[in-house]
């Protein structure tokens, strides 16, 4: 056991090693940029039907089920002597040859049965007379594809708004981030403010407190945007929601709020980042406010 443990010791170490790496640069990612914040969203899930067995099946099994009792009975009968009033003391040739007979009439009517009812191909008989008797009942409609992930989502969205046009949003979207990027480096929420959610507004104001406190601006220049996809879209408790995801280039640097010296970053080399912009609404509104940014 000593020399097992012994063996696995490196696999341990360079696990913890990595461990410690990888939460040591997520940390400085999220110091050198703290724009992210505000609320997260999902869309519903519609619940699953639990799949049933067919009526088929279960009259099948119970048929099986009463032909083995009945079986079962007349057997331990025969064997204890005690069928036909005999008293246990046994019984003539004609009483076993009539159960004998009764038993494989009844074995092979109950084994017709189960084998039509548990063949793929088969059909019960129709019984469409007017005269009496139920007819069939009628094939279930068929059911529409089912959809997942983001189309889903547009779909719970379109339920109340059937013009919900994407790439109008993902337009309207753009120019927001460019807004919210310009507010950002002023540290000042006058001019966009009407257009954010109430908890990503108020953290917003914090950090911009904060960076006045400290003497600080953060320079967002030269920005390139590369892509931008609606990624997800729900409605979840009377909410809809559409979240972006914007990939970009850009200089990003702060500087002293006095004479203008750099304190972090790079006025000449561009980083790359990508963010999911989240927005939501009243369902049945146009009310959209963005909510929440996440750093991906």
């Amino acid at each position: 056991m000593l020399l097992f443990m012994r063996k696995l010791t490196p696999f341990f170490l360079m696990f913890f090693t990595l461990c410690f790496i990888e939460a040591g640069i997520i940390a400085d990612y999220s110091d050198a940029r703290s724009r992210g914040g505000g609320r997260s969203f999902s869309r519903s899930t519609p619940k699953k039907t639990t799949t049933q067995k067919s009526t088929t099946q279960k009259k099948s099994g119970m048929s099986k089920g009463l032909m083995g009792g009945l079986l079962g009975g007349a057997l331990g009968g025969m064997l204890l002597g005690s069928m036909f009033g005999m008293g246990g003391s046994g019984m003539g040739i004609l009483p076993l040859l009539l159960l004998g007979v009764a038993g494989f009439f009844l074995y092979k009517r109950f084994a017709a049965k189960s084998s039509r009812g548990a063949s793929p191909g088969y059909q019960p008989p129709r019984n469409d007379s007017p005269f009496g008797g139920a007819a069939s009942a009628p094939p279930p409609p068929p059911q529409a594809p089912q959809l997942s992930g983001l189309d889903e989502g547009l779909h719970q969205i379109r339920q109340s708004d059937s013009g919900f046009d994407t790439d109008y949003f993902v337009e309207i979207a753009s120019d927001v981030f460019f807004k919210v990027q310009a507010g950002w480096m002023r540290r000042d929420l006058s001019s966009y403010g009407h257009l954010l959610g109430s908890q990503l507004a108020s953290e917003y104001e914090t950090q911009f407190n904060e960076m006045k406190a400290k003497g600080e601006i953060n320079k967002l220049e030269s920005i390139s945007i590369r892509q931008v996809k609606v990624v997800d879209a729900g409605s979840n408790d009377g909410e809809d929601f559409v979240t972006v995801l914007f990939t970009a280039n850009l200089l990003d640097y702060t500087v002293d709020d006095k004479s203008g010296d750099l304190r972090s970053g790079s006025m000449t080399e561009p980083v790359k980042f990508a963010e999911e912009w989240s927005w939501a609404r009243p369902a049945g509104t146009e009310e959209w406010k963005l909510e929440g940014i996440k750093e991906v």
